[in-house]
């Protein structure tokens, strides 16, 4: 009868506690949906949030557009900026919400970390981008991720040229490609 080895029980602990991570990594990953509050909103503003079967959505409305239109660009990409950052705080409140009860399961606490992370990288990306537009020359920008997709609205008239600048950026700052880019020029 052989004898096992140092690196015979060393590799039997590897492998047992692979097969425990995956595991555990198995129940973790589940699909439940997580306890929110009443997310439904009756107006759909620009940057407003709400969490729609555990996945962080932002929409974006026609709100800018007309509000650009009436000639305060100024002051429509500040209220555009200030409603993404209201809306955000909004839904980071609801995740703390879940990540404070007693009540909310592993599956609900972990993905309201998951949210939360998603969130924080989303407003990441869009500050690079935004910046990066700046330095480019394009003194007013707001750019929104959501999901797999990301729209930036732009002050002025965009050329054939400032659409590829743009959408390299984007690229660049957030991995999308260019089909999932759309650039809405405020006028």
């Amino acid at each position: 009868m052989k004898k096992f080895g140092k690196k015979q029980l060393v590799l039997a602990s590897m492998v047992l506690a692979l097969g425990a991570a995956v595991y555990l990594n198995w129940q973790f990953a589940g699909v439940n949906k997580l306890p929110v509050g009443d997310t439904s909103s009756t107006v759909s503003e620009l940057g407003a949030a709400q969490l729609v079967n555990n996945t962080y959505v932002e929409t974006v409305s026609d709100d800018l557009k007309q509000r650009l239109s009436s000639g305060s660009s100024s002051t429509a990409f500040s209220e555009a900026r200030l409603n993404r950052q209201n809306s955000r705080d909004e839904a980071m409140e609801m995740l703390d919400e879940v990540l404070e009860s007693v009540e909310a399961d592993s599956d609900a606490k972990k993905e309201a970390v998951e949210q939360a992370s998603a969130i924080a990288q989303n407003i990441l990306k869009e500050t690079n981008v935004e910046n990066l537009l700046q330095a480019k020359g394009y003194k007013e920008t707001v750019a929104y991720l959501s999901g797999e997709e990301c729209s930036v609205v732009v002050a002025g008239e965009i050329k054939a040229e400032d659409t590829l600048i743009i959408q390299e950026v984007v690229m660049d700052q957030t991995g999308l490609s260019a089909d999932k880019i759309t650039i809405i020029p405020a006028k």
